[in-house]
């Protein structure tokens, strides 16, 4: 298994967890996003610099599926988050991630492999958004 790590795709991808449930925005493309299941512990990993194989472990030790079964549910997900921009590889010169800590392993939950929803409804108003109106100074910024 690959030892790449990953960050968020640019600082135009936002991102909240909810009762579970990741949603993410794209503010260069005005898409948004929603994880649910395993996907907020392989999110929360991924974003803070794990690799597909740190990611496995922490999944593995919360859910009852084989590391052979997280890796075929995980690898594809985890192309699609590099396909939309929401994630891309870590520069090994960056400096070191601060990984989450793995979770504790009390007693597994039936795995459920995650999905990653793409919603385009609110892509026109999220491109429209004057946030995206934003320089060195920050957001809002009185215009001279």
């Amino acid at each position: 298994m690959e030892m790449q790590a990953y960050q968020l795709g640019s600082p135009a991808v936002v991102h909240e967890t909810i009762d579970g449930e990741v949603i993410m925005v794209n503010l260069d493309t005005g898409c948004y996003y929603s994880l649910d299941g395993a996907g907020a512990v392989v999110w929360e990993q991924l974003t803070q610099g794990a690799s597909l194989a740190r990611t496995v472990a922490a999944v593995g030790r919360i859910y009852a599926a084989s590391d052979g079964d997280l890796e075929s549910a995980l690898q594809p997900l985890l192309a699609e988050l590099l396909a939309e921009n929401l994630l891309k590889p870590r520069d090994a010169a960056a400096s070191p991630a601060v990984l989450p800590d793995l979770p504790a392993a009390d007693s597994q939950r039936p795995f459920v492999a995650p999905v990653l929803n793409k919603h385009t409804d609110m892509q026109d108003l999220l491109l429209l958004d004057p946030i995206h109106e934003v320089d060195e100074a920050g957001w809002p910024s009185a215009r001279p």
